[in-house]
């Protein structure tokens, strides 16, 4: 672009719109909190049938969205254009069902002439519009407010910040609905099989360790044996074991370097009781491969290995990072 001037009102109307949104999001979040966003969480969890997303142009595009999250997170839900539920998609539409309709303005006609068979079905109907006295407010059992004050668009026309309020509160029903549902990391992974995120929760502990991965050193054995240990072992680590088997510490190729440039004298003479990790992080066979890289990765210091325990706190192997990411590959 040649013009600086036409360069910064365009750079001036990008942040114009960001701070619409940033302020619609904030209002929204008085909405998630009001008695309202209950009463909509409540109807959702009554229902036995398929919670139908509802909209046109843009609103439908947000509503497949929406539809999406709450399908995969344990509320079964399906997204129908508004014109398409006239010519013959309303038949989809059970008793048993319920119906989130959006429309910015509350007035538009595809809409609310779905909301008429809805209601002759006396189906249950959670509205997200701008308007809470419009025809689709006065019609909804519940209504959950964009709030909108502007959309930010440099015509006025395009719908951005309520298309951003609208996916904000058709997450924060989703969040709602896990909590309420007591919807797990294992139902989840039942419904993502597929793909790195599938594997991710899929895979467990025990299927990235081998048979030869439990090196173990007493306590009381020096640190010259622990060292012979973790060089024949190759595994980057040796659990340390107390008198009853129980894990008590662990040595990794990261601790030996630090003792070796700590000055001590003689330090391979001492017990290697004296200088292991003790009480490492550590974690158990049927934890999935996400949970192991929680623990390695997301911490101020990444540990390359990771002590894998039984019930009873007696180590079983050591799941190295590389383990993780040969097992993906």
């Amino acid at each position: 672009m040649s013009d600086p001037g036409r360069l910064q009102s365009a750079i001036d109307a990008a942040a114009k719109v960001t701070a619409e949104e940033a302020g619609a999001i904030d209002r929204a979040i008085e909405v998630v909190k009001s008695p309202a966003f209950s009463d909509a969480v409540g109807v959702c969890l009554d229902c036995d049938g398929i919670i139908y997303i509802i909209g046109m142009g843009k609103s439908g595009l947000v509503g497949q969205k929406i539809a999406a999250t709450l399908t995969s997170t344990g509320s079964p839900s399906n997204y129908i254009h508004a014109a398409d539920a006239l010519h013959g998609d309303l038949g989809a539409i059970r008793r048993r069902d319920i119906a989130i309709l959006l429309s910015k303005s509350g007035e538009t006609d595809e809409v609310l002439r779905v909301l008429q068979f809805l209601k002759s079905q006396k189906n249950k109907v959670i509205s997200v519009t701008n308007d809470p006295g419009s025809s689709l407010g006065k019609g909804a059992d519940v209504i959950l407010p964009m709030m909108v004050e502007s959309e930010g668009c440099p015509l006025n026309l395009a719908p951005m910040t309520s298309s951003t309020v609208t996916l904000a509160l058709g997450d924060a029903l989703a969040a709602a609905l896990i909590v309420a549902r007591d919807f797990r990391r294992e139902h989840f992974a039942r419904f993502h099989p597929g793909g790195k995120l599938g594997w991710l929760l899929t895979a467990k502990v025990s299927d990235m360790i081998g048979p030869d991965s439990n090196p173990t050193v007493k306590t009381g054995e020096t640190l010259r044996n622990a060292v012979v240990k973790l060089v024949e072992c190759r595994m980057g680590g040796v659990n340390i074991i107390g008198d009853e088997g129980e894990l008590v510490g662990v040595l990794t190729d990261g601790d030996l370097k630090r003792i070796m440039i700590s000055g001590e004298n003689r330090p391979l003479d001492h017990a290697v009781r004296e200088v292991m990790t003790k009480d490492p992080k550590v974690i158990h066979l049927d934890a999935s491969a996400a949970e192991a890289i929680e623990l390695m990765e997301n911490r101020k210091n990444q540990l390359s290995v990771l002590p894998v325990v039984d019930s009873e706190n007696r180590p079983v192997g050591i799941l190295r990072l590389h383990d993780v990411i040969r097992t993906h590959l």
